[in-house]
């Protein structure tokens, strides 16, 4: 606490600081560098703010049952309550992620929107 730290985004998914029992922030690096390589899409019971830096990153959203592609500049930001999956543009493109400390997720194939799993958090 009250202590400056850098942001690495060197793994896919790391949680950088949080309130347990409210509230985490994480850095979110997606693995994929186009929306063609993505199988499967996952959904929260709460929504998520993403915020792209970094670069220019994408998100493929389900949105009233059809599939869209948000692609977000440097310091956009957008609510997502769906599933979805992120992918990166630019090489050294990333997400700050905000979300609740406790939640589920569930996991679909992108193809079929047959549920894969499901994990509480």
């Amino acid at each position: 606490m009250n202590k400056i730290e850098n942001i690495n985004p060197d793994v896919v998914w790391k949680v950088i600081s949080e309130d347990k029992g409210y509230w985490r922030i994480g850095v979110y690096k997606p693995e994929f560098s186009s929306p063609e390589d993505i199988t499967i899409l996952e959904k929260h019971s709460c929504p998520e703010l993403f915020i792209c830096t970094g670069g220019k990153a994408g998100l493929i959203l389900i949105i009233d049952g059809k599939e869209s592609l948000k692609i977000l500049e440097p310091f956009q930001s957008i609510l997502v309550d769906g599933f979805h999956n992120g992918f990166r543009i630019d090489g050294s493109a990333f997400f700050l992620v905000a979300e609740r400390s406790s939640f589920e997720t569930e996991y679909i194939d992108r193809i079929s929107g047959k549920i894969i799993k499901r994990v509480k958090v």
